[in-house]
């Protein structure tokens, strides 16, 4: 019986959005160490226009499973508040990816193995100063079944989606590149799960890798004194592409208009702009609300509720008419059965 409420729980856990950890490493990609940079970890070279270019490629598996993966050209990409990542293989091409000879191909690497692979690449003939960063990535996904035994069978499937990867960095005539920049673009406010944040967008707008430092001072418009203040530094922001650095608050704003200074600065050289943004009242909120008991409340464009539906806001008063019902029904059977008791057999 407990084994059979347990699976039943199980599976209801599954059931509302339950996903089990990726176990153990992903697969490891590295690069022949002689030609390895060593502080950027990555291959790192001049182009030379209308050249060919061979990579060796290193991929071991240190998982206790055989694994089945995608080896691929991605193209480099920040992620979010600046770091390192890459496209996934049905992204497109655009750039430093688009070089690459060599096509996909499905790898599979037993528990423990490592195989060593090659890739080739062709510089176009024409190629604008700057800087160029493709990566040699391995995508893996898989779905992991797990399954529970006992008079029935429960199976449940885990989607696990894992990649890692190689920059290979390139650079053209960088002295004649546009210098690498980062440009305050914008700047929003929002709330999530009852935890404020300032999400701020900076492009880099120059020719080659940017590691800006940042720093923000918030201000209610038409006053003098600043409710926020946050300094931090971008890891990096590839050229011609954006980052965002998303800062949670210590609490959220008060509704209202919003004068924001964002400064960066890179290789000693600042920008700085003005940028603006609201904080709404609870009046102006989304259509969707959240009650102080945690549930979902949907209301009307005018803010007020709609009806709610039979087994939503009120099931609370659905439980106590039930256990109402139920006291009735067993105080009439004990009476019932003393009437009977008190009759002559």
């Amino acid at each position: 019986m407990w084994i059979r409420l347990l699976l039943l729980a199980t599976v209801f856990w599954v059931g509302t959005g339950f996903s089990a950890p990726t176990e153990g490493q992903q697969l490891i990609v590295s690069g022949n160490p002689q030609l390895i940079h060593p502080q950027l970890g990555a291959y790192v070279e001049k182009i030379v226009p209308g050249a060919e270019r061979e990579y060796a490629v290193e991929v071991s598996n240190p998982t206790e499973h055989e694994i089945t993966a995608l080896l691929y050209m991605a193209e480099a990409i920040p992620a979010l508040g600046g770091g390192k990542d890459f496209t996934l293989p049905d992204d497109p091409d655009l750039g430093a990816a688009a070089w690459f000879t060599t096509p996909d191909r499905t790898i599979t690497l037993r528990a423990g193995e490592t195989q060593h692979f090659s890739v080739k690449l062709r510089f176009p003939a024409l190629v604008q100063p700057g800087q160029y960063i493709a990566v040699i990535g391995v995508y893996d996904n898989q779905d992991q079944a797990v399954e529970v035994t006992d008079d029935a069978l429960a199976r449940f499937v885990t989607h696990i989606v894992r990649k890692t990867g190689l920059q290979v960095v390139l650079n053209y005539k960088l002295d004649e590149a546009k210098p690498p920049q980062a440009i305050p673009h914008s700047i929003t406010y929002g709330q999530e799960n009852e935890k404020a944040f300032l999400s701020i967008l900076l492009m880099n707008e120059g020719g080659s890798l940017s590691k800006p430092e940042m720093k923000v001072l918030v201000k209610k418009l038409e006053e003098d004194k600043p409710v926020l203040q946050l300094a931090t530094h971008f890891d990096s922001i590839y050229a011609g592409t954006v980052a965002q650095h998303r800062a949670e608050l210590s609490r959220p704003l008060a509704p209202g208009s919003y004068v924001a200074e964002v400064s960066t600065t890179v290789n000693g050289y600042t920008v700085q702009r003005v940028l603006t943004f609201e904080v709404e009242g609870e009046e102006e909120r989304t259509r969707w609300g959240t009650a102080s008991s945690g549930e979902v409340v949907q209301v009307a464009e005018d803010g007020s509720p709609l009806p709610s539906a039979w087994f939503g806001l009120h099931r609370l008063y659905l439980y106590i008419g039930l256990l109402l019902l139920l006291a009735i029904v067993t105080w009439l059977r004990k009476r019932n059965d003393k009437r009977r008791d008190k009759e002559p057999h």
